[in-house]
């Protein structure tokens, strides 16, 4: 990590980041099962839906201590990405970001049958 990142309130994950934990995560599902698994996860985070857009495939969601998008896009039919943009509420984050990034992919993990990381580069 990144000094600066010790201070910053915005992480995203993508497909060629530089810390492997925030990589884009791949599983073996359709995009249907993947936006399901992500509303069940927002409401066992204690979060408010605020916009779900089919459109670009995104859902918005605030808790008490951070907003959060989830980006969920399909390469193939039974191939589901899965992208996270956090932004905490938190004067001194120190790294917070990323460490609720890799805990909401681990829930994906157990919820989602999971296939790999970064598989597009």
């Amino acid at each position: 990590m990144k000094f600066s990142d010790y201070f910053s309130n915005d992480f995203e994950t993508s497909e060629n980041h530089y810390l492997p934990e925030l990589r884009t995560r791949y599983y073996r599902c359709r995009n249907n099962a993947a936006k399901e698994a992500s509303l069940k996860l927002i409401k066992d985070e204690r979060g408010k839906v605020r916009a779900v857009n089919d459109e670009h495939h995104e859902i918005f969601f605030e808790t008490s201590s951070y907003t959060c998008i989830f980006t969920i896009i399909s390469p193939t039919i039974t191939e589901t990405a899965i992208d996270i943009k956090i932004t905490t509420n938190k004067f001194l984050p120190l790294g917070a970001g990323r460490k609720i990034i890799i805990r909401l992919y681990e829930m994906l993990d157990k919820r989602l049958p999971f296939k790999g990381v970064s598989l597009y580069k």
